[in-house]
């Protein structure tokens, strides 16, 4: 409505990546699975990938201030903190899994997608083709190309022009609900395809010619506004925005070398230790004051001492 006030910024509170049970399970059982992978796994899963060696290191880097951190200061109220690098990978962590996404779905809808009618095809594998993939990953890229070609095909077939252009973005999920093996795809694919010229030919309803829908190209503010919306819905908090007096914060440098960072870290856990210390204090006294004169006892004459 309007005269109302913005909404007020969220103030962005660092994670505790060691307190998660995901983080306790990789860091924990790790290294016993690569010992024990082989013997145990590998004929039903598939030979030890370097790459889930990589993704689960990197995981457990991830928040953690040991690994490094970026500073961020207030130039308004000198406030600053240590925001911690993440490892930016997809799927596997669930902090850094929502940008990357987030990223993509933004550069697919601005920059990719024309502005035309799409549906969504899922497409299986049979049950006996899935243990080829399995031990050799490059079919899947294989099997993603043949679904490609098949349903271009079904289109052209459908809408009677052999020369259309369909746009199809595939994405391979090897696993099913139950972390088993079942490779498939989720493909995105126009509602038609496009003729040389341009123009969009609709996937026809039932018996119905097929309807030529021209093909605009999406305003760069239009696009930017749906980022900003998008980016709205997933961040809740600003991790620039100062939780002392809401002003913004800025990057002041990235630390990366381990002596550096040891030496930062070191000095802020003696800073709190001595802060802690110096804010405790005994309980006070249920014991009523004395009075100046009572508390004092009388001192001896100073004179010396007479004859008897």
């Amino acid at each position: 409505m309007p005269g109302a006030a913005p909404a007020a910024r969220g103030v962005y509170k660092p994670r505790r990546p060691q307190a998660s049970p995901l983080f306790r399970l990789v860091s924990d059982h790790l290294q016993r699975l690569r010992t024990v992978y082989d013997d145990r796994f590998a004929r039903r899963y598939g030979p030890w990938r370097p790459v889930v060696a990589q993704v689960a290191e990197k995981f457990l880097a991830c928040g953690v201030l040991e690994h490094g951190f970026a500073r961020i200061r207030c130039d308004a109220c000198a406030h600053e903190y240590l925001l911690a690098f993440s490892c930016k990978c997809r799927y596997f962590c669930p902090s850094c899994h929502a940008k990357p996404l987030a990223l993509w779905t933004q550069w697919l809808d601005a920059t990719l997608l024309a502005p035309v009618p799409h549906r969504q095809v899922v497409l299986t594998i049979p049950k006996r083709l899935r243990a080829y993939g399995l031990h050799r990953r490059r079919l899947l890229g294989e099997i993603a190309r043949v679904a490609a070609r098949t349903v271009t095909a079904a289109i052209r077939t459908l809408t009677g022009e052999r020369d259309l252009a369909v746009g199809i973005v595939a994405c391979l999920q090897i696993h099913g609900s139950r972390a088993n093996w079942h490779p498939h795809l989720h493909v995105l694919v126009t509602d038609g395809g496009f003729r040389r010229d341009g123009t969009f030919v609709s996937w026809p309803a039932k018996a119905a010619p097929p309807a030529l829908v021209p093909a605009p190209r999406l305003a760069p503010t239009e696009a930017t506004r749906r980022w900003a919306a998008l980016l709205q819905q997933i961040f809740e908090v600003d991790p620039l925005a100062c939780p002392t007096c809401q002003g913004a914060m800025r990057i002041v440098a990235c630390i990366t070398q381990t002596a550096v960072i040891d030496r930062i870290l070191t000095h802020l856990r003696r800073r709190a230790a001595r802060e802690a210390h110096a804010g405790a204090r005994s309980p006070p006294s249920t014991r009523a004051p004395a009075s100046r004169g009572a508390s004092r006892a009388p001192r001896p004459s100073a004179a010396a001492p007479t004859a008897p």
